[in-house]
């Protein structure tokens, strides 16, 4: 039984014994006039190889990426929590136990007599 649509990328296709594959690329025909399908089986992450003919003969096309969505939707929008604008504290004064500069001070280091 097989499906006269050729295989595109992101198709499924399925064989006899249920087993899906997904087309990841149909190649151009060589010399001989061959055109090879490269494809994945769902229950590994093997490439393989197969001429369109054969494949054809093997699998029936089922579905399309495309048709199926991949992505998670969320039901309703999350809510980020608003951030409190900071105002920096003029109390709090950076430590200068080590002699270090701080990261975001610009003014130049102390020199250590």
């Amino acid at each position: 039984m097989t499906d006269m649509k050729d295989p595109y990328r992101n198709d499924v296709f399925e064989d006899e014994h249920g087993r899906r594959v997904a087309v990841k690329r149909l190649y151009t025909p060589n010399e001989l006039g061959v055109s090879y399908v490269e494809y994945k089986n769902y229950d590994d992450s093997a490439l393989r190889f197969m001429p369109k003919e054969q494949f054809m003969e093997v699998f029936h096309w089922v579905d399309n990426f495309g048709t199926t969505d991949t992505f998670v939707r969320l039901d309703e929008p999350v809510e980020t929590p608003k951030a409190a604008a900071k105002e920096p504290d003029p109390s709090a004064s950076p430590k200068e136990e080590s002699g270090h500069q701080q990261a975001g001070d610009t003014s130049p280091p102390k020199r250590i007599s």
